[in-house]
């Protein structure tokens, strides 16, 4: 019995900084330091407080000299978003990892830009994706997006996040047996909305790709090429529309396509933040006077928007609200696995244990 006391004891102890890794300790030693087991290199995770010092001493101390960053990528946790930092010396010929976290509703982190200039546009990127603002970076307009989009592509909770939802083998049991169900009642099959959802976005996809190059071909500007793109996809939604209701019991389309309404939301911002910049140069306004006019022009605009929009049939289910079901959903998820695993149940049975539960909990929410 000790000798197995003593065995869990060593095992959940945590792991033990490597030789970079202590290295950070003796240039740190009032930082405390995580440490995080990987196959490719060590990983540190440090405090928001803590990272200033901590990058500047990867950097600054000799015995570090970490003169090189070789790339940094954003992650979300639903309720905390994390910056990755893969560190590189040439001198030194050693490496490290370092992770720093933020909560959702404070999403700030000092900047290392002035550090390693490589990670001015990582950082621009990161912000773009996932919203984590780096604090003291000089420029971190978007460069892939929209300015003013009103979302992070990248994060979990981002408004096409519904078909990129967690999709294991037991969906596919939830279909058939739906299916099987609605063969027994003589029901028409039910449709598979989420399918339906990525063959939609897929053919959408190929129509773009279809279009964009028919324009470049014919030397089409950028704005000609947009112009294209849009008139193919509303012609194609037209004609899914007619296709849709053409069909004998098809529900009625919906009047307003949403994904159409928010590109043109965000085609609208981007002209807005144009026209407002504009103007606030004409009239040599400083950097940040230029970007206060922009904010208030934008917040206006979101006034007017809503002003005008009528009341909403339902209340829309806030952010929040879908991270609090999401986290129970997987906390379920977790709970039903482990209880199907202490069983002994096969992974076909385990996976049906999962799906009865989701669909036990779906019809107690709607309940």
């Amino acid at each position: 019995m000790a000798e197995a006391d003593t065995k869990e004891a060593v095992e959940e102890q945590p792991p033990e900084p490597g030789p970079v890794g202590r290295l950070f300790q003796a240039a740190l030693p009032d930082v405390e330091f995580g440490v995080i087991e990987t196959p490719l290199n060590e990983t540190l995770t440090v405090t928001r407080d803590d990272f200033a010092r901590v990058m500047d001493a990867a950097h600054n101390d000799e015995r570090l000299s970490f003169d090189y960053l070789r790339c940094l990528s954003g992650v979300d946790y639903l309720t905390e978003l994390e910056t990755v930092y893969h560190l590189y010396s040439f001198s030194r010929k050693h490496t490290i990892a370092i992770k720093v976290r933020c909560p959702y509703e404070d999403p700030h982190v000092p900047t290392v830009s002035h550090i390693w200039h490589t990670a001015n546009w990582h950082e621009r990127e990161a912000h773009e994706l996932y919203g984590i603002v780096y604090d003291g970076h000089p420029d971190l307009r978007p460069l892939l997006t929209e300015e003013g989009l009103g979302y992070y592509i990248m994060r979990k909770s981002h408004p096409l996040a519904e078909i990129e939802d967690w999709q294991e083998d037991y969906l596919d049991a939830i279909q058939k047996a739906k299916e099987q169900a609605a063969a027994a009642s003589g029901e028409a099959p039910p449709v598979d909305e989420k399918a339906r959802k990525i063959e939609l976005a897929q053919k959408k996809a190929q129509i773009i790709k279809k279009t964009r190059d028919k324009a470049r071909d014919e030397g089409l500007s950028a704005e000609d090429q947009k112009a294209a793109v849009q008139a193919a996809l509303k012609q194609f939604e037209e004609e899914q529309a007619a296709a849709d209701a053409a069909q004998p019991g098809a529900a009625p389309a919906k009047p307003v396509d949403e994904r159409a309404a928010k590109i043109q939301l965000a085609q609208q911002k981007g002209a807005l933040i144009k026209k407002t910049r504009d103007a606030a140069r004409a009239k040599g306004l400083s950097s940040d006077e230029e970007k206060q006019a922009v904010a208030e022009a934008l917040k206006k605009f979101s006034e007017e928007r809503e002003a005008a929009a009528p009341a909403p049939a339902k209340p829309v289910q806030d952010r929040a609200a879908k991270i609090k079901l999401a986290q129970e959903k997987a906390v379920l998820i977790k709970k039903t696995r482990d209880e199907a695993r202490a069983k002994g149940l096969s992974s076909d049975e385990e996976k049906q244990a999962v799906s009865e539960a989701l669909k036990k909990f779906s019809e107690e929410q709607k309940g």
